[in-house]
């Protein structure tokens, strides 16, 4: 007789906790969510993720809050979301730095495959190689006919080791058979002042359209392997090293074990940005293409991105750091 009341009773917690639950979970949003960014203020991560936020905040009725968290091209933000409590108020602004990390680390602190659940792709930019307004070298046959008769005396800035701004410079280095140096910088802002004050000689950011735009830099190519209609003027990498191609993307990612309807309705609100006028026009000056997915859509392409620069970078012979 006690044995079954013990059990009616655990019986009773149960239900009562699930209900519970359920309440709770109902109630989502009921404090603020964080939308994790994992680079410095000021490029078009944050600039992307400060325009989620505001979208979200407004559709959720709910403070969004951007937390910057440089470091270790993006993993050191990434992990703080790998780790966070699955209860959906926290998220990531991801990237293909995410997937490229998995191939430019020895011991990456999470694993793209289990750890983050993809939410929504936001958008497309090619990356733009410029030079700084006093540079005398500006077409990318130039450039490489200087590296090659000045072996590591031309420097390439990037965004960070793991970014696909560094894999731009690495996969130029190997298939113009060049040599020169790869400085990785903690974000763009940092590696294009660099390149305008003369401390570097070409950049490689997805940034780098609106400083082309205005002077500031001087454009001198598009990584993509066409031209991007943002930028027509600027031509491929490929037509001097055909097969060149690499674009960045962002998107949003959520801790594993994130109920599925808080999933859903995060990646909804994220795609109806994607529609507004406002954001499009911001979008524009960015470089940025809108893409907008299902988290299915999503997860799909994240898992074509390891496929493609796994193999890549192996056949670059590319040394993990």
């Amino acid at each position: 007789m006690l044995s079954n009341l013990r059990r009616i009773s655990r019986l009773l917690s149960l239900i009562i906790l699930s209900l519970l639950a359920s309440v709770a979970h109902a109630a989502w949003p009921d404090k603020p969510i964080t939308l994790i960014v994992p680079y410095p203020p000021g490029g078009n991560t944050d600039i992307l993720g400060r325009l989620l936020a505001t979208h979200l905040g407004n559709s959720l009725k709910q403070t969004v809050v951007v937390e910057n968290k440089p470091g270790a091209g993006s993993m050191l933000g990434s992990y703080q979301v790998v780790r966070a409590a699955p209860d959906g108020y926290t998220f990531l602004l991801g990237s293909i730095a995410n997937v490229l990390n998995q191939y430019f680390y020895k011991n990456p602190s999470f694993d793209m495959n289990k750890d983050l659940v993809p939410v929504a792709q936001l958008v497309n930019v090619p990356n733009y190689l410029a030079v700084g307004p006093k540079e005398k070298l500006r077409t990318v046959p130039e450039i490489i006919a200087y590296a090659k008769a000045n072996p590591d005396k031309w420097s390439c800035a990037n965004t960070g080791i793991g970014t696909s701004t560094y894999l731009s410079c690495e996969l130029l280095r190997s298939m113009a058979g060049i040599k020169m140096v790869n400085v990785p910088y903690k974000g763009g802002v940092a590696a294009m002042q660099d390149v305008m004050g003369g401390q570097a000689n070409m950049v490689i950011a997805n940034e780098a359209l609106a400083y082309i735009n205005d002077k500031r830099l001087i454009g001198v190519a598009v990584t993509s392997e066409h031209r991007s209609s943002l930028a027509p003027d600027l031509p491929p990498v490929s037509d001097t090293v055909p097969g060149f191609d690499v674009n960045s993307w962002y998107g949003v990612f959520a801790p594993v074990g994130v109920p599925q309807d808080i999933i859903d309705r995060v990646a909804s609100e994220a795609n109806s940005m994607l529609k507004a006028p406002a954001v499009l026009d911001r979008l524009k000056i960015l470089g940025a293409t809108p893409v907008g997915s299902s988290p299915k859509e999503f997860q799909t392409f994240v898992k074509s991105e390891l496929t493609k620069w796994g193999r890549v970078t192996k056949e670059m012979n590319l040394k993990p750091e």
